[in-house]
């Protein structure tokens, strides 16, 4: 008798983005923000804007790309449904389908698209059943440093049995979670965040490096993402976050140092600007550049023309990392929420062949004027608020 689990993972990954964008450098002249910020500081240049779209209408571009007609279990992540109790955005998915399964819908902020995914993997193991996990999310800010991180689209994928792109241990994941208001969408404030940004940095930086911490402890063998990993893939609200998360976690794994003064950011942010210092310092170093563009940059060639998209920020960043992947390399995929939870888990190529049409979505965009721009923020405030 073989008792050996099957290999599950991604067999199809699709993508679909709003056709319209705005440029950040617009955003930032009317939030009076330098330009250096933005671009330099952030690594941002458009932001994509569901103009004269929605979430469900994405969704079906995105499935049409995929084959789910002999699917009858969705998986649905989103931070975007703003209905207390009913699951909005998966009960008109599936009426779009014209089908009447349930949709199981998510939520852990960022999160909720990687437990989808290991969901999904665990459902197509018990039941030797294809399912489709689909992260949505548009992200819309009243901050005025925030609003430049703004971003939509939506990612499907199938998952399967045998998968045709990327295999997925789901058995072995690394986690952790703490509780920390870092961000959070309260009613009273809805669509806007709640962001306290100087909390933001360290909660997200301390609770990767814990979380893969865990996948070392599970996974003997592992004694080095830095080293084991070929790709490393992490959720992506800026791409300047991941430069600055991949110092701390480089510089971790080979110092084993700076955890401590990340607990200590935790109770006084203050404190990051010392631990930026040794960001700063590690980002200079010829042997982290040198591990950052082989093993991360891969991942961040559209985030800049897509902007923070929740759920679906890491599986941008996990499509472009498979167009230039080749076959049999171990692919780490690091999700984080806000609030706050990672999840670190690791994947296998399984050929070099993928190609997505996420440049062609981009290179044929239309950029919106700034009255479009602000129209729809107040359209969209509006309607959102009718509905709590």
């Amino acid at each position: 008798m073989n008792l050996k689990t099957p290999k599950v993972g991604i067999s199809e990954i699709a993508v679909s983005i709003p056709k319209w964008f705005i440029s950040v450098e617009k955003i930032a002249e009317k939030s009076q923000l330098p330009l250096e910020y933005v671009n330099g500081g952030l690594g941002l240049i458009q932001a994509r804007i569901p103009y004269n779209t929605s979430l469900e209408q994405l969704i079906i571009k995105a499935l049409k790309k995929i084959n789910h007609k002999d699917v009858d279990r969705f998986f649905i992540a989103t931070e975007s449904d703003y209905d207390i109790s009913k699951a909005e955005i998966g009960i008109k998915t599936i009426k779009n389908l014209n089908i009447t399964v349930v949709p199981f819908q998510l939520k852990f902020a960022c999160l909720s698209g990687v437990q989808a995914l290991l969901l999904a993997c665990e459902y197509a193991i018990a039941h030797d059943k294809p399912a489709v996990v689909i992260a949505a999310d548009r992200s819309v800010y009243e901050d005025k440093k925030a609003e430049v991180t703004q971003g939509s689209g939506v990612v499907a994928m199938r998952i399967e049995q045998n998968p045709k792109l990327l295999t997925l241990d789901f058995k072995n994941v690394g986690q952790y979670s703490k509780d920390i208001n870092d961000f959070r969408v309260p009613i009273s404030t809805a669509p806007f965040p709640q962001v306290n940004g100087p909390l933001t940095k360290p909660a997200f930086i301390r609770c990767i490096i814990k979380a893969v911490n865990d996948y070392k402890t599970k996974n003997q063998e592992c004694s080095s993402i830095v080293k084991t990993a070929d790709h490393i893939v992490m959720h992506t609200p800026f791409p300047k976050m991941i430069v600055w998360a991949s110092a701390a976690l480089w510089h971790y794994e080979k110092y084993k140092s700076g955890l401590e003064l990340l607990k200590e950011c935790l109770t006084n942010p203050q404190s990051f600007i010392k631990f930026k210092e040794i960001l700063d310092r590690t980002r200079k170093a010829l042997d982290f550049q040198t591990f950052f563009k082989q093993k991360v940059k891969s991942g961040l060639r559209y985030n800049p023309y897509i902007g923070n998209c929740y759920t679906v920020s890491v599986f941008i960043s996990l499509i472009s990392t498979l167009e230039q992947a080749k076959a049999n390399q171990n692919i780490c995929i690091i999700g984080y929420g806000g609030g706050s939870g990672s999840l670190a888990l690791m994947g296998k190529s399984v050929n070099s062949n993928f190609q997505s049409d996420l440049i062609h979505q981009i290179k044929n965009g239309n950029e919106l004027t700034s009255q479009q721009y602000q129209k729809w923020r107040t359209d969209t405030v509006k309607k959102i608020r009718n509905q709590l």
